[in-house]
This record gives C-alpha cells, structure tokens and sequence, in this order.
C-alpha cells in the first residue's frame, strides 16, 4: 500500500470512530510512523510501505479509535513553540496555559529592571515541565525550581530539561505542597541532592494546579476522562483544594514582593476572589488580576503582594 493509501484508510477507521478531523490525525500518526515532516510525507504519498510500518500505524490508528490521546500515542506534543516528550504520568500541554508563561515573561522583564540577580520561580505540579522550561528557553536571567510529587513525571520533566538545553536554568525537584509543613518547602533534587528552601525566597511562584471538581471527573472526555492522571486533574471536592494550600504558603512570610500566577477555571473566578480575600486579609500590599485565554475567558489569576 502507498502512503496516501494507508493515510486514507486510516481516516476513514477514525471517522467511524467519531475522532475529530480524521485525515489530519490519520496522517500525523503516518508522520510519526515514517519519522518525517508533514512536508516529506506529502512528497511521499505515493511510495509504497513495508509491512512493518504498516503492522505500526494500524496499531496506532486502532489506539487513535480507542480514544487514546494523540499526544500519548506519539509521546509529544508542542507547547510555546517547543516540543515536549509526554507520557500518561503527564497531563496534555495545552494552548490556553501558555497565557501563564506570557505573564511570567512579563513579570520576570519587570523585576530585572530592578533586582540585581537572576530571579527564582517555583513551578508548583510541573508535570512535563511545559510552563518552567518555556519560560526558561525564553529569559536568560531565570532560575526556576520544576516542582512534582510525582517521581514519573519528575523523570519526563528532567527529560525535557535535557532535550531543551535548560539544564543551567532548570531544576526538577520532589515537591508534595499537600504533605508538607507551610514553615518552609523541602525539596529534592535528583542532581543537587537534599535542599531545603524557604518557601518566601521565590520572586514568581506559577503553578497549573489541578481544579476539576471531584464530582466532574466522570463528565469529562473519554480522551482525558480514560487516559490523562487523575490526580493532576482532581481539584477536591470543590475544586479549590490546592489554590488554599498554595495561599496558604504565600501568604506565611511576606519579606519581599513576590506574584503568584495560577492557572483557574473561569467557572471560579469569584470564588478565587474571596478566597484571596480571605488568605491575604492581613497583608498590607496586595493586588489579583485574572487574565483572559484565547476564548476571552478568564484563565488565570495573578497576584502581587508582599
């Protein structure tokens, strides 16, 4: 069979499977299977196949109809115009997150322009690393500590670290925010060994905290219902649980300014509110801005204090 002709059963197999755009999927798993462009394989529609490529993409058309993400079936996805190794340790990158990297860019401009140093950022839940390492390959005068209690995922971001050049900016660290005391954060580091870091020595501290309510998890997609980790998903019982431990550490110790960016669910946006009313209500300086996604919706909440 001819590339175009595998490409063309494969879209219709994903087509009865209700996958959205078909061929677009059909033909960047043909793309992953032969290890080229999306340019080469079009140049190559009509070049025949050996049987082991085929046996491959049937293999993974059949995964593709199953609902398995695209992401998992090829171990990538892009993310801030960089490509990132995923694994199901990991949630998916998506486009509306990189609204927290465009912040943090920002505040990381702002704070150069007065700090005498490199600033530190803590990336609370890094996962693959997606939000520290873009921000990393993007500002020269960061240091910024990829922060997971999971060990899986510590291992795809130390991959990512490797595969982006950021090893000098960015350090994966064990980090539990759940488990830990608010006195101070104690970190792991597979490289530097034992560390312990005052959690108040951080000048940014972003994080894309799980939020989905527990009571929605079987609501959502089969796509993340059945594939993506439920526990980089589950918010708690009101989807809050982790926005009031992660004030709760902000709000401790106030030696200097700092900024939290957060991910949210615009479905939360007042409720964030009066939670941040309720955390920081003895510290003197304080402001929230929520910033909108692609959709105009509202995506994340930064918040300036000290």
């Amino acid at each position: 069979m001819s590339v175009y002709e595998l490409i063309k059963m494969g879209e219709a197999r994903l087509r009865n499977e209700n996958i959205p755009n078909p061929f677009n999927e059909s033909a960047g798993i043909m793309k992953h299977v032969l290890g080229k462009t999306i340019e080469e394989v079009i140049i190559s529609y009509n070049d025949k196949i050996a049987g082991s490529k085929i046996n491959l993409f049937e293999r993974l058309i059949e995964r593709r109809g199953g609902r398995e993400p695209f992401a998992y079936i090829v171990n990538k996805k892009e993310f801030y115009s960089l490509d990132f190794f995923v694994g199901k340790s990991v949630l998916i990158p998506r486009p509306d997150t990189e609204c927290l990297v465009d912040e943090a860019l920002k505040e990381v401009k702002r704070l150069s322009g007065v700090l005498k140093r490199k600033i530190c950022i803590l990336d609370i839940g890094t996962g693959s690393g997606a939000i520290a390492i873009s921000i990393a390959k993007n500002s020269d005068n960061v240091i910024i500590y990829a922060a997971d209690n999971s060990i899986r995922s510590l291992n795809a971001a130390k991959k990512n670290i490797i595969a982006n050049g950021v090893r000098e900016k960015v350090a994966p660290v064990y980090f539990d925010i759940l488990k830990s005391s608010c006195a101070d954060a104690t970190f792991i580091n597979s490289d530097l060994g034992f560390h312990l870091a005052d959690f108040d020595n951080f000048d940014i501290i972003i994080s894309n905290p799980p939020y989905i309510e527990t009571g929605e998890l079987k609501a959502l997609d089969d796509d993340i219902r059945l594939y993506e980790p439920v526990k980089a998903l589950n918010g708690g019982k009101d989807g809050l649980k982790f926005y009031r431990k992660i004030f709760d550490y902000a709000a401790l110790k106030t030696k200097k300014t700092k900024t939290l960016i957060l991910e949210i669910d615009y479905r939360k946006k007042s409720a964030i509110q009066s939670l941040f009313n309720e955390k920081f209500k003895n510290i003197k300086f304080k402001n929230i801005a929520f910033i909108n996604d692609l959709n105009n919706k509202e995506r994340a909440v930064k918040i300036t204090y000290g």
